[in-house]
């Protein structure tokens, strides 16, 4: 269940808030419960699960621009949310996912955030986890996003060039888990070492789940 109590405190874009992300996946949890018991569609259950993901993200960046001063970028170009005054910009993706870094077919400098989710027996969806953090675009000397080029399979398709995140740029991410439900997230001794390893080149911040303590259910 959605709950307040897995709110932690992680940086976040100015005037931005624990309430507002909160608020915002609450009301989108209730969105998809709302198509299925008015309308009687699972939309999970018939929408492939990367498009899924990206009407997820979608909702969600709609609740979020109705609850805070980040508002949607109407123009469909980065960002997907901008500061209602200050230019701020902020990337939304979504995942099924927890613990996932990041994913786009731009890799941008500036602020993301990723919303993680699952599917619960009904179809509805429940977020267990959400990474923020600002990464180093792929123009950067030091980019937190590695390109993925893309061949034809034996099938004849071909999955879109995207950029995803390196190593770091996903442990800042996991970093900055600003909700995180210990019941469906664990923090295992080897995502714990493996974050250890890269500890000389970003050190460990007091807020990160990985600053010495794992977090359990």
């Amino acid at each position: 269940m959605l709950s307040r109590q897995y709110l932690r405190d992680v940086p976040l874009p100015e005037d931005l808030t624990q309430e507002d992300i909160f608020i915002a996946l609450e009301n989108t949890q209730k969105f998809f419960s709302m198509i299925r018991e008015d309308a009687g569609i699972d939309l999970s259950s018939i929408i492939q699960a990367n498009n899924f993901s990206g009407i997820v993200s979608n909702v969600f960046t709609k609740k979020l621009n109705d609850v805070s001063v980040y508002h949607s970028f109407h123009d469909q170009r980065y960002p997907d949310l901008r500061h209602s005054t200050k230019g701020i910009g902020l990337e939304v993706k979504a995942s099924n996912k927890p613990l996932k870094g990041g994913e786009g077919h731009n890799g941008h400098s500036g602020w993301h955030i990723v919303v993680c989710y699952h599917i619960l027996p009904n179809g509805d969806i429940e977020f267990t986890h959400v990474e923020v953090a600002i990464l180093a675009g792929y123009e950067c000397p030091r980019s937190d996003w590695a390109y993925q080029g893309s061949k034809r399979n034996s099938n004849d398709s071909q999955r879109t060039e995207t950029y995803i995140t390196t190593n770091i740029g996903t442990a800042k991410l996991r970093d900055g888990s600003v909700y995180l439900n210990p019941n469906y997230v664990v923090i295992t001794p080897a995502l714990l070492r493996n974050r250890k390893k890269i500890a000389d080149q970003l050190p460990i911040p007091d807020h990160s789940p990985f600053s010495g303590r794992a977090i359990t259910p």
